[in-house]
């Protein structure tokens, strides 16, 4: 390494972390214009990430799925390292697996590590996560039992070795999934996205004459664990309890969560959560860790870009056995049917504690995915998943907004290539209203949509949806949105797991609304002092329409 950068210059530092945010987006960009499946190309359900050569972030795409940009790191240091020590890689390696307990706790999910080479020794590796449109059996369903029914499952390997692709293992993967060219075209997509990280992060260090990324990783690490140390510091010293109920399969599902702040740390613990069940919503350590920290991470330093130093002083903990620490091989495919709950869980344990800064549960928290599968008259298999989203929840300076994408972050694939995708049409695309929670800010509105089999043979199709039963709650007071509802031609189904749709059959999911924030008699009564301080109604006329009594 140079003396002559001065990683102590806030400038200059500054100038190098954009920079390094920036190859992260040039791969970005390169991952989604080359994806084949819409899920990628056009939900963005993936990340790059540039790591040092540890094995930890420096920096995110700027778009990114938070479970991912944790899980990520994580599978990298505890996993991937380890197996594969430098003296073990050369260049053009690249190593994959998509181990639900390596990765992101389900099958569909494609973890890639390319090691960077410069000088004839690693300096860092390019990393990304996508999500297949297909690894076989289930298609991320809730329904299964076990993890062997959920798809392949590819251990870490050598994907490419040298800079030529493993044919064997590709075969394997082709034959297994129901889409082989868009599978094989995707994970194609991620070699060159981190192609493009590799490439870029050498011209970098070439421009700084940078022989290692140790003294800037120190930097960026140091200063942000820095900064989420003060922040934490600030908060009273306490243990803050909570616990939600949600829908779950069978039978509802507890979540529990005591939130420890000691000092400049915190401490996050799931212990009285239910346990684990032998169906595919359990969730793995990486994908709970992922949303403890991305939860605390929006409350107490949200403006920091994230990297490895966000994440030092924060730490969590399952029973193992329970379902946010399921033993191995159990099912997860939904898993974000529970873990997508954890943010919204540790809100509600610290709304005492920074009631501004909370939210009220969001209708998106858990995503609900409408997953459709077939076969043409000619045999051509086909298959996509679309993403709806209920309403994000009220916060303390605005209603929540309508049918977002929270925590997961996706977006939506657009009506037109999902239906070129699968034979369906969307009939019906709307807001619900008034669903919504009450509240001094109101939660964001749910959706609904409607979807009819065009094809003239059945279409299976795969639902992993939430809060039917028990709506999304309210905070500081704030009161519950509506329920979502899910329908076969009018008449109510079972909404998780496999139902079939004959042709012209319709399917119908009503998404739910967020809960709200604020007590909403705080509301009303500002609303009808503004009205009287305007000359719109007069005291009289206050009291008789509105029961105000002037406090």
């Amino acid at each position: 390494m140079t003396a002559a950068v001065d990683f102590n210059d806030p400038i200059t530092l500054q100038v190098m972390w954009d920079r390094l945010i920036f190859i992260a987006d040039q791969a970005d960009s390169a991952l989604g214009r080359t994806a084949f499946s819409p899920i990628v190309r056009e939900n963005h359900d993936y990340v790059t990430v540039v790591l040092d050569a540890k094995g930890r972030a420096l920096a995110q795409c700027t778009w990114s799925i938070p479970v991912f940009i944790t899980s990520l790191p994580m599978a990298a240091q505890n996993h991937f390292l380890p197996a594969f020590p430098p003296e073990s890689l050369v260049d053009g390696d690249v190593l994959a697996t998509n181990d639900p307990m390596i990765g992101t706790g389900h099958l569909p999910d494609m973890v890639m590590l390319t090691p960077i080479f410069r000088g004839g020794r690693i300096v860092g590796y390019a990393g990304s996560i996508a999500h297949m449109p297909d690894i076989g059996g289930r298609p991320q369903s809730p329904d299964s039992t076990d993890m062997f029914e959920e798809g392949i499952r590819i251990p870490m390997l050598k994907l490419y070795k040298a800079g030529q692709p493993n044919t064997d293992v590709f075969a394997v993967i082709e034959a297994s999934v129901r889409l082989p060219n868009e599978v094989r075209g995707d994970i194609q997509s991620m070699v060159a996205a981190n192609e493009v990280m590799s490439r870029e992060l050498k011209r970098f260090m070439d421009e700084y004459a940078l022989d290692d990324l140790e003294g800037l990783a120190a930097a960026i690490h140091g200063r942000s664990e820095a900064q989420m140390r003060r922040a934490i510091a600030a908060w009273p010293e306490g243990s803050y309890k909570a616990e939600v109920t949600i829908d779950g399969f069978e039978s509802d599902v507890k979540l529990a969560v005591d939130v420890q702040v000691r000092g400049d740390s915190i401490h996050v613990d799931y212990a009285g959560s239910s346990p684990e069940l032998a169906r595919g919503i359990n969730v793995v350590p990486h994908y709970r860790v992922a949303h403890t920290v991305y939860a605390l991470k929006c409350l107490l330093d949200p403006d920091t870009p994230n990297n490895e130093g966000c994440m030092v002083a924060i730490t969590d903990e399952a029973p193992l056995g329970t379902i946010l620490n399921p033993r191995p091989h159990a099912p997860g495919a939904a898993r974000n049917l529970v873990g997508h709950v954890i943010p919204s869980l540790i809100f509600r344990a610290l709304q005492g504690v920074v009631p501004n800064r909370v939210m009220g549960d969001s209708g998106g928290a858990p995503i609900w995915g409408i997953n459709c599968q077939g076969h043409t008259g000619d045999g051509r298999a086909y298959g996509s998943a679309q993403n709806f989203h209920g309403g994000l929840g009220g916060r303390a300076t605005m209603d929540g907004l309508d049918t977002l994408s929270f925590p997961s972050n996706c977006k939506v694939t657009p009506i037109e290539m999902y239906e070129l995708a699968v034979p369906v049409l969307t009939e019906r695309k709307e807001l619900i209203p008034d669903s919504g929670g009450a509240g001094r800010h109101r939660g964001g509105l749910g959706q609904r949509g409607v979807l009819r089999n065009l094809s003239d043979r059945p279409m299976n199709v795969y639902l992993s949806t939430e809060r039917v039963k028990h709506p999304c709650f309210g905070v500081v007071g704030g009161h519950a949105g509506t329920p979502g509802a899910v329908r076969r031609n009018g008449e109510t189904v079972f909404p998780k797991g496999k139902l079939t749709l004959e042709p012209g059959d319709r399917l119908e999911v009503e998404l739910p609304g967020g809960g709200g924030w604020g007590n909403p008699l705080e509301r009303a009564r500002e609303l009808v002092e503004d009205d009287l301080r305007q000359g719109l109604v007069s005291e009289s006329q206050a009291r008789a329409v509105y029961g105000w009594n002037g406090s």
